[in-house]
């Protein structure tokens, strides 16, 4: 870990995922994962931001070689990703490996992470009221709006307006009484509706 830290401090972010990976590997061994803590969402999150901002400053340059440096690094880090979510179960983990998606041009695969993101957030039992949740589900279905709107496929929309409207019912019902609704949050979940329905017209 203190290798992890000290190459992240020195921003040698291709260094920092091959120590992430180790210990990946360490924690994946049974006689070896204890004692080993897990990694931390602001480390994975700083990593996969990093390296995206290093790969746009490499495509605006005319620098070859940092063009191919910061491509590699963006590889490794699909592969980071891809190799987290196989060890750990964190809804954290699908907004960053969606963000890293968007960012590389891959929607399809930023919307997968969304939904796997949403998904987990429906598990967890009263996340209509809890702020934070409520927030990230309102996020991640604002995302998937600006994805779906974007390719225009009539169908894929139909489907996720009765997505945000399931969404939109199960707020309302988990309130008794509708003064303690969450009306900024129902409002962003309206605009989504709304864009989609324009769309479809």
């Amino acid at each position: 870990m203190s290798k992890l830290y000290t190459c992240m401090d020195l921003e040698k972010y291709d260094e920092a995922i091959q120590a992430c990976l180790v210990i990946i590997d360490f924690k994946a061994k049974k006689n070896e994962s204890e004692g080993i803590p897990a990694l931390e969402e602001r480390v994975v999150r700083a990593l996969v931001i990093e390296s995206v901002k290093r790969y746009d400053r490499a495509m605006k340059s005319t620098d070859v070689p940092a063009v191919d440096s910061a491509k590699r690094t963006l590889a490794r880090v699909r592969d980071f990703l891809s190799r987290l979510q196989t060890s750990m179960n964190e809804t954290w983990l699908y907004e960053v490996s969606a963000y890293f998606n968007e960012c590389v041009g891959r929607a399809d695969q930023a919307i997968d992470d969304l939904m796997k993101e949403y998904r987990s957030l429906l598990s967890f039992r009263g996340w209509e009221t809890d702020t934070g949740m409520l927030e990230r589900m309102c996020r991640a279905i604002a995302q998937m709006s600006e994805l779906h709107l974007e390719e225009g496929d009539i169908g894929t929309l139909k489907k996720f307006m009765f997505l945000v409207s399931g969404v939109v019912r199960k707020v309302n019902a988990a309130y008794i009484d509708p003064s303690k609704l969450p009306k900024n949050r129902l409002s962003e979940l309206t605009c989504v509706l709304a864009s989609v329905d324009e769309m479809l017209k």
